[in-house]
């Protein structure tokens, strides 16, 4: 079997790196990981290495490649968490997600709230958390402002300068729903040199559930992904796909809320 993401100094995509492979491996697959660095050239590339090497199935976990592109694919193949790919798409249940952390920041009090989400015009299938969270927002008049990373950010992995602008341009907010853990976390220690009180003076929810969301100071609240719910339906659609049969076009994997003590 073959994956592609984006890269594998992310934790998320390093936990999906090792949910996949737990899972091709239970099947009796070994498991060839080629990560893009976030370029469509590259991409192209990383594809074309997997279908010379005449892998069974792909798992493709990156947005880069057009749809025309994915369609030409003559190797099964699932796409996660990209709803615009063309291929069947495995992704977690966002609306749910978004969802689930407004009501429990606005049951927990707050009333000024800023989203952080990651760049829109991705068409990610993880836009539609900000979709949610900003509807139950508005649905329970909660006042909420969203912030977009850019690609860029994403890329490093460096979200201060952005979330110091969200700092001084809001100064009484009072919860933050950040669209990754990474986020997040970044969130607590600018929350931290600041001065606030985390969870008195403003309360932070990530998405995720990364392994860092459990050692930070304090303890993340977050949107758990089921990963290994998501490689576990990966593997199954792609065996279905080399068996000849019909799949879903989409499958949605339940996520959960975990409550810590940033809020």
């Amino acid at each position: 079997m073959g994956l592609i993401v984006p890269t594998i100094k992310h934790p998320f995509f390093g936990e999906l790196v090792h949910a996949c492979e737990d899972e091709t491996y239970r099947r009796g697959y070994k498991l060839m990981v080629v990560a893009s660095g976030y370029n469509e050239e590259k991409e192209k590339r990383c594809m074309d290495i997997l279908r010379r090497n005449m892998v069974d199935g792909i798992f493709y976990a990156s947005h880069f490649l057009s749809r025309e592109f994915l369609e030409e694919l003559r190797v099964p193949a699932v796409t996660l968490n990209n709803e615009f790919s063309g291929l069947p798409v495995i992704h977690s249940d966002d609306v749910q997600g978004g969802y689930m952390a407004a009501r429990h920041l606005i049951g927990k009090g707050c009333k000024r709230m800023v989203h952080i989400s990651g760049q829109q015009d991705l068409h990610l299938s993880a836009d539609v958390r900000m979709t949610s969270f900003m509807k139950e927002c508005e649905r329970q008049g909660v006042a909420c402002k969203v912030y977009s990373a850019s690609e860029q950010m994403l890329w490093d992995m460096e979200y201060m300068p952005l979330i110091n602008r969200i700092f001084m341009e809001n100064p009484d907010m009072d919860g933050i729903f950040a669209s990754s853990d990474i986020i997040a976390a970044q969130c607590i220690q600018m929350a931290g040199t600041l001065g606030y009180r985390i969870p008195e003076d403003i309360k932070i929810v990530g998405y995720d559930d990364i392994c860092l969301s459990r050692l930070l100071y304090p303890p993340l609240t977050t949107v758990h992904q089921d990963i290994k719910g998501l490689a576990k339906t990966a593997m199954d659609t792609v065996e279905e796909l080399i068996e000849g049969k019909q799949v879903p076009e989409s499958q949605v994997v339940s996520v959960s809320f975990i409550e810590r003590k940033t809020t």
